[in-house]
């Protein structure tokens, strides 16, 4: 299913870019979302906690419309925010979060949900989602709660 092209590199299937509240569309019938969005502040204390700290949690939904396995062991989320794009430290602790991860058969569906730190009326938010070497990485933009 992957095009090379005339140079021998490997092209991606391509993506359309989404707001938070849309879903982006590959071109094989693959569709990602985003969606169940919550806000909360860090209680974690010790080492290397953010305490205090905003952070924003969400889901990500991916339904494989392809006619083939969808992998999903390679998934790589990046929130970004402001004009300069900077980069949302993800949080791992102290909050419920679950990569999406292993293979999706066609017709399935899968979730991860995912926690970033970002302050509050952070501006030009944006969400990079690759899934894998094979799909294009996938972009979702709006206001965040």
């Amino acid at each position: 299913m992957v095009d090379r092209g005339k140079s021998g590199k490997q092209r991606r299937i391509a993506v359309s870019a989404a707001s938070f509240a849309g879903e982006a569309k590959y071109d094989d019938g693959v569709t990602v979302s985003t969606g169940n969005f919550s806000e909360g502040v860090v209680t974690e204390q010790g080492a290397g906690a953010m305490t205090g700290a905003r952070y924003v949690r969400f889901t990500v939904s991916v339904r494989n419309g392809s006619a083939e396995t969808l992998d999903l062991s390679a998934v790589v989320p990046t929130l970004v925010y402001g004009s300069d794009q900077v980069p949302a430290a993800p949080l791992y602790t102290g909050v419920q979060v679950a990569d999406l991860v292993g293979t999706v058969a066609a017709g399935a569906s899968a979730e991860g949900t995912y926690a970033f730190l970002v302050p509050a009326g952070a501006p030009k938010t944006v969400l990079y989602l690759d899934l894998n070497g094979t799909h294009a990485p996938v972009s979702f933009t709006g206001d965040l709660p």
